[in-house]
């Protein structure tokens, strides 16, 4: 195995560390976003989402024709995801708090 010898001009060998380091931590964190684990989807009742939002069936009932919060139709049955519950739950205390 032969050696080759690579120059490299306007650079000092400490800034040609740091910029492999900080190309090497972008790849690394790209790939931990793809192969982060998913969360499995948790799906809840209209009676659950109530409690959960402390409103009343009826709200919720409205709030879905309004388009406030998504029910899912899975089978004969309607569902909500918990995350998306929860997402309105956060964003309503922000608006809130302005």
């Amino acid at each position: 195995m032969s050696k080759e010898i690579t120059q490299l001009h306007g650079i000092s060998p400490d800034e040609l560390r740091k910029e492999i380091r900080e190309d090497f931590r972008k790849e690394l964190q790209e790939l931990a976003k793809i192969f982060s684990p998913k969360e499995p989807t948790v799906w809840i009742t209209r009676q659950e989402a109530s409690r959960l939002l402390g409103v009343s069936l009826v709200t919720i009932h409205n709030w879905t024709k309004e388009g406030v919060i998504h029910a899912h139709k899975i089978g004969t049955r309607i569902r909500f995801n918990r995350s998306e519950i929860e997402n309105i739950l956060l964003n309503s205390n922000k608006r809130a708090s302005k």
